[in-house]
């Protein structure tokens, strides 16, 4: 039968508004495909639950095991330490591997897929597809620092004897969520910034690792060869904990001042949305050049 023989039924449906939300869906995508990978559901998911779990232990022991003789005080440096620590505990170790197996195939698979163009197919901008990339490293990071430590504050709360702790140190809450964001967004957008810079997750991975690992010890031989810690802004992880001793009032253990931390973060951050910017409306480009074209 000819084509324009047959008959098509109407079609009575609505078309959906327009959200600010589209960004969501691109997130639970990736979200769900990262789950469907067993070893990234393994060093995703193991690791972090074991050190919340034990901090959580820990906790218990302070405020209702009066035999065990508390070396690691519930205090603000308990729960900055938490967040991100170096020595001897390595959270910060567990914050790369997220990185690492979280994102580094965020956008280099698309790349490699050559997907971004279904994606700009869709009624969606450059802006909606960064942010959906960017919120499965937000949600990632978040279940290992915000949510955590916001758990484990409420659970010394409803320990303790009297209300003096929450009196004397009801800021730290605001302190957990803006040194949480410190680690967060630059953490999420270095990783995300990477990925689309290759269509080979493998060269995303290395290029964390050097930085994670390669700032530090550029910084070492500086701070050895001038006998002097005010150059540690080189230093991502320095960074993060000057500014973290800054927002919970502790003492930092370098002579650099907070401000430049803060400003090479910001720098950092410029430059990575500037790069992905870049990267993505690239493709854009293209894809309009070829719609001309046809």
């Amino acid at each position: 039968m000819p084509i324009h023989d047959l008959s098509y039924r109407h079609w009575d449906g609505h078309l959906k508004p327009y959200t600010s939300l589209r960004w969501w869906v691109i997130t639970k995508a990736g979200l769900k495909h990262l789950a469907q990978r067993k070893f990234v559901r393994l060093i995703v998911a193991i690791p972090p639950a074991i050190y919340i779990l034990a901090h959580g232990v820990w906790i218990y022991a302070a405020d209702r095991i009066p035999q065990v003789r508390i070396s690691w005080p519930i205090d603000s440096r308990f729960f900055k330490d938490f967040i991100l620590r170096i020595e001897p505990i390595p959270s910060g170790l567990l914050i790369g591997l997220l990185c690492v197996f979280g994102g580094a195939s965020l956008i280099a698979d698309d790349l490699k897929h050559n997907a971004l163009q279904l994606y700009f197919s869709k009624p969606i901008t450059w802006v909606d597809y960064l942010l959906g990339k960017l919120g499965v490293m937000v949600i990632l990071l978040s279940s290992m620092t915000l949510l955590p430590a916001m758990i484990l504050f409420i659970e010394h709360l409803l320990l303790v004897e009297d209300l003096t702790f929450i009196r004397e140190n009801y800021w730290i809450i605001g302190s957990i969520f803006l040194y949480s964001l410190v680690v967060i967004i630059p953490s999420s957008l270095l990783i995300v910034t990477l990925s689309s810079l290759t269509s080979n997750t493998r060269y995303a991975a290395i290029g964390l690792g050097a930085i994670l690992i390669g700032t530090p010890l550029v910084y070492q031989i500086i701070r050895q060869t001038t006998h002097s810690s005010e150059m540690a802004m080189i230093s991502i992880w320095a960074n993060y904990d000057i500014l973290g001793s800054k927002l919970f009032g502790l003492r930092p253990g370098y002579a650099s001042h907070w401000f430049w931390s803060l400003l090479t973060l910001v720098g950092m951050i410029s430059l990575c949305l500037w790069v992905l910017r870049y990267r993505i409306k690239a493709v854009q480009i293209v894809k309009r050049s070829v719609k001309h074209t046809a």
